[in-house]
C-alpha cells in the first residue's frame, strides 16, 4: 500500500469524481422499488481499491470464490481499481449508490485514510455487511540484528539510537505499529515504501533495521533464517507451530496491540432486504472450506460480526483511529 503524494491524489480523485458522474446518473433519479423477494442476477462486482497480489486484494478473491460456490445465480467478479492508497478506489465506489449487485471489500484504511487526506467518502458512505477476519502485524529484523525483542528496540531508540523501520503505507497497519512503539517510549524514524513486499526486500537489503508485516508475508524469512522475530502486535499468539513461539508485545511488556479488520461493504443506500440477503450469502461462504483454509493459510485471526454490529464496531474503530491519525490540514 503506496503512501500518496498529496498534489498526485488530488488528480486521481478528480478524476474518479469525473467517472462518478459520468457514470452516477441513477444516483439524481428516482430508483424503482427493491421487491421482497430481491436476488442478485448475473455479475456482480466486488471492488478492491488495490493492486492484484496484496493482501487485500487475496481477500476479495477468496470471498468472491466462496461465494461463487453457492451457485445461488450470481457471478461475483473481483474489480481492481488501484491508485492513492484505496482512495481512487473507493471514492468511484460512491457511483454505486443504491446499487445491491455491488461489493467492496475493504479493510483498516478506509477509516484511516480520510482521518490524514481530504477524500470524498468516509466508510459512513457505504453499507456494512460482514467482518470475516481480523489481521495483526509481527515485528522482524535481520538475523544479525543486535536487536531480539520489540523491548530491545524501545530501550535503544529510547538511548538515542537511530531506529529506522520501514512502513507499507502513512494510514495502514505499519503505521499504526510505528505508532504503538512510538507510545511506548522509542523514537522511529520512518521509511515509506509502496508494498510489504517493498518493505521486507529492504530489510533483507539493510536498508532498515526493523520491519513491521503481516504473518503470512513474514513467515517465509524466518523459516529460511533471514530474519528474526522480535515479537508480534496480536492479541494472543499465532496458532502456528513457528510464530507460536514469538511472544506478544503485551508478554514482553509494553502495552501495544495492533489489529485491522477485513470485510465487505455494499454500495450507499441499498434496500435493507438487499443487505439481509448478502449477509446471509457471506455468512453461507464462510462455512466453507475455501474461506477456512483462507484463514489458515493467512494466519488470520477469525472474525465474524455484520450489519448494525459491523457498523457499530467502524464507529468505535473510527474513534480510535482519530486519537492515532489526526488530521493534517496543512497538506495540500
Amino acid at each position: 500500500m503506496s503512501t500518496p503524494n498529496p498534489r498526485r491524489l488530488g488528480r486521481l480523485l478528480a478524476a474518479a469524481a469525473a467517472a462518478v458522474l459520468l457514470s452516477g446518473c441513477a444516483l439524481y433519479g428516482a430508483r424503482p422499488p427493491v421487491p421482497d423477494d430481491w436476488r442478485p442476477r448475473g455479475s456482480v462486482s466486488a471492488l478492491v481499491a488495490f493492486a492484484p497480489g496484496g493482501g487485500s486484494d487475496r481477500s476479495a478473491r477468496v470471498i468472491a470464490q466462496a461465494l461463487n460456490e453457492l451457485d445461488a445465480g450470481f457471478d461475483v467478479n473481483v474489480e481492481n481499481k488501484e491508485g492513492g492508497s484505496g482512495a481512487v478506489g473507493w471514492a468511484t465506489f460512491l457511483s454505486e449508490e443504491g446499487n445491491g449487485n455491488a461489493l467492496l471489500v475493504a479493510e483498516t484504511a478506509l477509516n484511516t485514510l480520510p482521518l490524514v487526506y481530504d477524500v470524498p467518502f468516509t466508510y459512513r458512505d457505504f453499507t456494512p455487511l460482514v467482518m470475516f477476519a481480523k489481521d495483526s502485524r509481527i515485528v522482524v529484523a535481520p538475523r544479525d540484528s543486535p536487536y531480539r525483542t520489540c523491548t530491545d528496540v524501545v530501550a535503544a531508540a529510547a538511548a538515542g539510537t537511530r531506529v529506522v523501520s520501514g512502513s507499507s503505507g502513512k494510514t495502514g497497519a505499519d503505521a499504526l505499529v510505528v505508532h504503538e512503539l512510538t507510545q511506548a517510549g522509542a523514537s522511529i524514524d520512518v521509511v515509506p515504501y509502496g508494498s510489504t513486499g517493498e518493505v521486507l526486500t529492504a530489510l533483507l537489503g539493510g536498508q532498515i533495521a526493523i520491519a513491521p508485516a503481516s504473518a503470512a508475508a513474514a513467515k517465509p524469512y524466518l523459516e529460511s533464517g533471514d530474519f528474526v522475530a522480535l515479537c508480534t502486535m496480536s492479541p494472543q499468539r499465532y496458532d502456528d507451530p513457528l510464530l507460536g513461539t514469538v511472544p506478544t508485545a503485551k508478554e514482553q511488556g509494553l502495552d501495544a496491540e495492533v489489529t485491522m479488520w477485513r470485510g465487505v461493504l455494499g454500495a450507499g443506500g441499498i434496500a435493507p432486504v438487499q443487505r439481509d440477503y448478502w449477509i446471509a450469502r457471506i455468512h453461507e461462504a464462510m462455512r466453507s472450506e475455501t474461506y477456512r483454509s483462507y484463514l489458515a493459510k493467512d494466519l488470520l485471526i477469525p472474525a465474524d460480526i455484520s450489519g448494525d454490529e459491523f457498523a457499530a464496531f467502524l464507529d468505535g474503530y473510527d474513534r480510535e483511529m482519530q486519537e492515532i491519525f489526526p488530521r493534517e490540514e496543512d497538506e495540500k
